[in-house]
């Protein structure tokens, strides 16, 4: 609302000494000479040459390059002629009609820098907010695509060679060292579980909502980007990237890989 009625008032009052201030010129062009619709266009090069110079000016601003000299000198020499121009007008009922004769073109002159320099700032700040997301978002692209943690192999079974005839089949002390065997035993593999890496407790409610919204990413894998949760979520980009962290945590800790160990068999 504020930047409307803004714009409004600045067009409303430029509009005004647009008008105030070709009509000074007009009446000093035909006093020199011009007439007919030479009179009427002499005026129109002059403040269109400072409005060309602000949209070029704007538009480098906008692209992020830097200005062109020859817009800055075109816009100086645009605004000194249009002053001394309106100062001519109201030179003739001395000083004082001189400052009230310039003052529509200082106006005209302030509020198009004030139009372009509002245009120029809303554009970069629009263009601001994507470029830091793509950026937070390449980076977690970029670990998205690193190699996950491959898994612990598991150990191959150990065979035990037969006993010999007679040879005693009791079971070893649970101090010896030795692993015990049977004629064409084999070791087993039990699978041992490590316990999954604890993730911090949320008690964030865009945190508990995105797990519920998320959930069937989570479980194949997938972590949605930064993007999506501030749309599904209607959030800012930082509570986005705290909420892109989380579900990541919550996805590398389902991913733990699963060690084998070997383990122990009574023998008969």
């Amino acid at each position: 609302m504020i930047r409307a009625s803004t714009a409004a008032t600045v067009v409303g009052i430029g509009g005004i000494a647009a008008v105030v201030s070709f009509r000074h010129a007009l009446e000093v062009v035909r006093d020199n000479g011009e007439s007919g619709v030479t009179a009427y266009l002499t005026p129109l090069t002059v403040d269109g040459l400072v409005f060309t110079a602000s949209m070029v000016l704007l538009d480098a601003a906008r692209r992020g390059d830097r200005a062109p000299m020859l817009a800055r000198v075109a816009l100086a020499l645009g605004i000194a002629a249009t002053v001394a121009v309106n100062v001519l007008h109201g030179l003739a009922h001395g000083p004082v009609g001189a400052v009230v004769g310039a003052w529509p073109a200082i106006t005209l002159i302030l509020v198009v820098e004030l139009l372009m320099g509002m245009i120029r700032r809303g554009r970069q700040s629009a263009e601001a907010e994507p470029e830091s997301g793509d950026v937070a978002e390449a980076a977690y692209r970029v670990g998205d695509d690193a190699d996950p943690p491959q898994p612990v192999p598991e150990s191959a079974p150990v065979p035990v060679p037969a006993l010999a005839e007679g040879a005693s089949t009791a079971v070893p002390e649970a101090s010896s060292p030795a692993v015990p065997a049977t004629s064409g035993a084999r070791v087993p593999m039990s699978a041992e579980v490590r316990p999954a890496r604890r993730t911090r407790p949320s008690g964030d409610p865009a945190e508990v909502r995105a797990v519920a919204v998320f959930s069937e990413e989570i479980a194949a894998g997938q972590v949605p980007s930064i993007r999506r949760i501030k749309s599904t979520l209607r959030c800012g980009q930082t509570k986005a990237s705290q909420v892109r962290e989380y579900l990541a945590s919550l996805d590398s800790a389902a991913r733990t890989p699963v060690t084998a160990t070997a383990g122990k068999e009574v023998l008969s």
